[in-house]
């Protein structure tokens, strides 16, 4: 094995790494989830909160809304990361108070405020232009979270089970992307978060909700369907179906040669067009026509085996294409293209050519002279 190939090994510890951080990320889901009844109960209480009876003390008021008014001595609004604050005149009910940066720059020195205190802190300042609330986090903001760290450990998830599916295979041997599984969660979280903060203990509570959450989970259960079977090992010979050809019988197949040869100068094609009247040909572009195209010397080529494609070869093959590793007149030369194209490509090829390129044969990882 080649020092550019053991370069690219694929890591055997990569699996534990992507499968801690995994459970991280449940873990903290775990702990936001315990806190949603407990903020559920406070904003209950605080909304069934009544005021307190006449005379008594706004710092004493306990469960209920006490009052009390004050006089703004003067303001300072710092950035919105840094904490801003109200000073009170004369130091009463209380020195100073944090606030947001928008309710610093609001409210002006002079200015009357009526202070709501509920179990000793101030919930609410309002004055004749603004009103500023405390927020406290609610069973919402906690599901919310808890939901996105859930969904957020499914890309690690999916990462490991992908490193599981192929630890058969070659070290070097590059693996499906995750992105499927990715945007099946971005395209979960667009409907789960919202439904979260807006209803997070009771997602079934309301005929538009239980279709909203029915809906959402079904469009969730398509795409993982969908990530599941666009992120398998298709192995050489599961080619899928050819290209369709077009009434004038020419179909532009994408496709590489990753070495530079006399039908592909300067790695310069991104087709191979096949059919028609003509050879089957190298091409800069998609068609139609068969402008620049240099045709390929199907009687100098031999294939001696079809493979996934591996970390040494070009960056520019993708992950699900394979790779036929050919033999031009005793010069290697390798093919990449979508596992059905490079199927109909090869089949131009005269029979004899195709020895190694038999269906039932399958890459173990191993070849002859290698």
């Amino acid at each position: 094995m080649t020092d550019a190939r053991k370069a690219i090994r694929r890591p055997r510890w990569a699996v534990v790494l992507w499968a801690l951080a995994c459970a991280l990320l449940l873990a903290g889901a775990g702990l936001a989830v315990s806190a949603v009844p407990g903020a559920g109960a406070r904003e209950r209480e605080w909304r069934s909160a009544a005021p307190c009876a006449p005379g008594t003390p706004a710092e004493e008021g306990g469960d209920c809304l006490g009052t009390v008014t004050a006089v703004i001595g003067r303001t300072d609004a710092r950035r919105p990361k840094k904490t801003s604050w109200l000073y009170f005149t004369d130091g009463r009910p209380m020195r100073r108070l944090a606030v947001s940066s928008e309710a610093a720059e609001e409210f002006r020195a002079g200015d009357r405020v009526r202070l709501t205190v509920w179990r000793g802190v101030v919930r609410e300042v309002a004055g004749d232009r603004y009103v500023w609330r405390h927020h406290t986090p609610g069973a919402g903001d906690f599901a919310m979270v808890a939901a996105g760290l859930t969904l957020a450990a499914g890309y690690p998830a999916a990462r490991t089970l992908l490193l599981v599916r192929g630890r058969r295979r070659p070290d070097d041997e590059v693996l499906p992307s995750a992105l499927p599984f990715g945007a099946a969660l971005v395209v979960t979280a667009l409907w789960l978060l919202p439904l979260c903060y807006l209803h997070p203990t009771a997602p079934f509570a309301t005929p538009a909700t239980t279709a909203w959450t029915s809906l959402g989970t079904l469009t969730t259960l398509t795409l993982l369907i969908g990530a599941w079977r666009a992120t398998r090992i298709r192995p050489p010979g599961e080619s899928g179906t050819p290209s369709a050809e077009p009434a004038g019988g020419e179909v532009f197949l994408p496709a590489r040669f990753l070495e530079a040869t006399d039908y592909n100068p300067h790695h310069f094609g991104t087709h191979v067009v096949v059919g028609g009247d003509g050879p089957p040909a190298v091409v800069p572009h998609p068609g139609p026509g068969r402008f620049a195209a240099r045709p390929i010397p199907v009687s100098r080529l031999t294939v001696l085996r079809v493979r996934r494609p591996r970390g040494s070869d070009s960056g520019l093959v993708p992950s699900g294409w394979h790779v036929a590793e050919l033999d031009d007149s005793g010069t290697p030369v390798h093919l990449a293209a979508a596992p059905a194209d490079l199927t109909r490509i090869l089949c131009e090829l005269p029979p004899r050519s195709r020895r190694g390129a038999h269906p039932a044969r399958r890459d173990t990882g191993t070849s002859a002279g290698m």
